[in-house]
C-alpha cells in the first residue's frame, strides 16, 4: 500500500509513527515545500527572544524519517499544487506526480495580511522557522529600537513578548477591545493585559494599523485607524491564520472553513483524511464544527488518521476546542463555550481574583452539563473539568464547589461521579 502525506509538521509527524507501530510494509511519502528540518512551531518565539537556542526547536530526532522508513522530498519544488482524487495522485510545481492508496491531507495554514499593509523591509509574519530566521536577521541588520505587533492574540502576544525581551520598545496594536478575544472572556483578559503591561508592553486598543510609514523601501513608522503614528523599525502581522484548504476545495474535498472530517479524521472522499491546523471537525463542547489550530490537538488528530490509514479502526468522539497557553508567569486553560451570546441559556460560575492573578468562569447549560471553562492562575482543576465535559456529567449536585481549589477527582468519588 501506498501512503501519501502533504505537510511536515505536528499532525503529518504523529501519522507516520502511529502508522508504523501497527504498519512496517506500506510505503510513505511525505511532501513539503519547507526545506527546515522538523521543529516545533509552538517554540518560535522563544527562539526569537534568545531564550532557546535552534537545536531546540527540534520536533523529532536527526534520521527520524530514515528511520521510519519515509521517502521524504522537501523544499521549493515539493508544493503540491494538484489533487486527483479520481486517479489517486498529485502533482508538485515541479511537475512531479505521486501516487497513492490513502492520502493525508496536513497542509497547516497560513498567516491572514491584510490588503494594505505592503510587505517592505521591516514587515513579517511569524509562522516558519524561516520568518523567525529573516526576523532576527533583520534586528541585527538595522540595529532594531522600536516594534509594533499588530492582533492581540496568542501568536501576536507572544511576538510582542519576545521583542520586549530583545530589548525593543514593543507596543501590541489590537483592532478589539481587548487581547485574546477568541479565547478568553472580557474580565479574564484585563489580567493578562495588565501583566502585559506591567512587563513594559504597550497596548493600544482599539486599533488597527491602516498606512505603512516607508523611506528607502525600509519600515520607519505606521498609522491607526485613531489617527495616531507610531516610530518603529520593525511590523509583525499577526491577524490570524486561514486554513490551507485550497488543494482540497479544488479536488472537491468537502470543506466549510477547513476540511470537514468525521470521527475517524476521514474526509467525504474515500481514502482521503485531514488533521491539524487545515481540519474541520464537530467538537462537541460548541456542538458546531470548528478548526483547533492547537499543537496537542494536530498530533492526536494526525495520531487518529494514522490509526486508520493502517487499517485500525479508531474514533476521535471527544473533540473539545483547547487552549492551553502561559502569559508570563500566568498559565491559562479555556476550552469550550467562554463567552456564550445568550447568557439566558446558561448558569455562569465565576471568581474573579484579578489583584492576584486569578479567574475562573464556568459556563453551565440548562441540562446542568458543563459547556465552557476558562482557568487563569490557577488550573490544577482543568483534567477532571474536561472529563466532565466530555462524560456530559450532571454536575448540579456539586456545582458550587467547582469553582474551589480543592475540586478534584476526590469530590467526584464523595458525590458517586466516580469509583475508588
Amino acid at each position: 500500500m501506498n501512503i501519501l502525506i502533504i505537510g511536515n509538521s505536528a499532525a503529518g509527524t504523529a501519522a507516520i509513527e502511529s502508522i508504523r507501530k501497527h504498519d512496517r510494509q506500506s510505503s510513505i511519502t511525505q511532501l513539503s515545500d519547507e526545506a527546515q528540518p522538523l521543529y516545533s512551531r509552538c517554540l518560535l518565539t522563544y527562539y526569537l527572544s534568545g531564550s532557546i537556542d535552534r537545536e531546540k526547536l527540534l520536533y523529532r530526532e536527526e534520521g527520524f524519517h530514515k528511520k521510519m522508513g519515509v521517502d521524504l522530498h522537501t523544499g521549493p519544488g515539493f508544493r503540491v499544487v494538484d489533487l486527483n482524487p479520481a486517479q489517486r495522485r498529485v502533482t508538485c510545481d515541479n511537475g512531479r506526480t505521486f501516487y497513492y492508496d490513502k492520502l493525508l491531507i496536513a497542509t497547516g495554514a497560513s498567516p491572514k495580511v491584510p490588503d494594505n499593509l505592503p510587505f517592505d523591509k521591516g514587515i513579517f509574519v511569524l509562522r516558519h522557522l524561516a520568518d523567525v530566521e529573516e526576523i532576527k536577521q533583520y534586528l541585527r541588520d538595522v540595529g532594531a529600537k522600536r516594534a509594533v505587533v499588530s492582533g492581540g492574540g496568542l501568536v501576536g502576544i507572544k511576538s510582542a513578548a519576545a521583542l520586549n525581551e530583545c530589548g525593543l520598545h514593543t507596543t501590541l496594536a489590537i483592532s478589539s477591545q481587548q487581547v485574546l478575544s477568541q479565547v478568553l472572556d472580557y474580565d479574564a483578559a484585563q489580567i493578562i493585559g495588565r501583566q502585559l503591561r506591567e512587563n513594559n508592553i504597550e497596548i493600544l486598543q482599539p486599533a488597527g494599523i491602516t498606512e505603512i510609514i516607508s523611506r528607502d523601501n525600509r519600515l520607519k513608522g505606521v498609522k491607526t485607524d485613531q489617527g495616531r503614528e507610531l516610530d518603529c523599525d520593525v511590523l509583525i502581522v499577526a491577524k490570524g491564520v486561514a486554513p490551507n484548504v485550497r488543494l482540497a476545495k479544488a479536488a472537491g474535498i468537502g470543506v466549510r472553513r477547513g476540511i470537514v472530517i468525521d470521527s475517524f479524521m476521514q474526509t467525504d472522499h474515500e481514502n482521503i483524511y485531514a488533521a491539524g491546523d487545515v481540519a474541520e471537525a464537530f467538537d462537541m463542547a460548541i456542538e458546531d464544527y470548528t478548526i483547533n489550530a492547537l499543537w496537542t490537538c494536530a498530533v492526536q488528530q494526525g495520531r487518529i488518521a494514522g490509526l486508520n490509514m493502517a487499517g485500525k479502526k479508531t474514533s476521535y468522539n471527544d473533540i473539545i476546542s483547547m487552549n492551553s497557553f502561559n502569559v508570563y508567569d500566568i498559565s491559562i486553560i479555556s476550552f469550550g463555550v467562554t463567552s456564550p451570546k445568550d447568557e439566558s441559556e446558561y448558569s455562569v460560575l465565576t471568581l474573579n481574583q484579578a489583584e492576584r492573578n486569578i479567574y475562573k468562569k464556568i459556563v453551565i447549560d440548562r441540562d446542568n452539563h458543563i459547556k465552557g471553562i476558562i482557568l487563569l492562575g490557577k488550573i490544577a482543576s482543568a483534567g477532571v473539568l474536561l472529563s466532565l465535559i466530555q462524560r456530559r456529567v450532571d454536575v448540579s449536585v456539586f456545582k458550587d464547589e467547582l469553582l474551589s481549589d480543592k475540586f478534584n477527582y476526590g469530590t467526584l468519588v464523595k458525590y458517586g461521579v466516580e469509583k475508588e
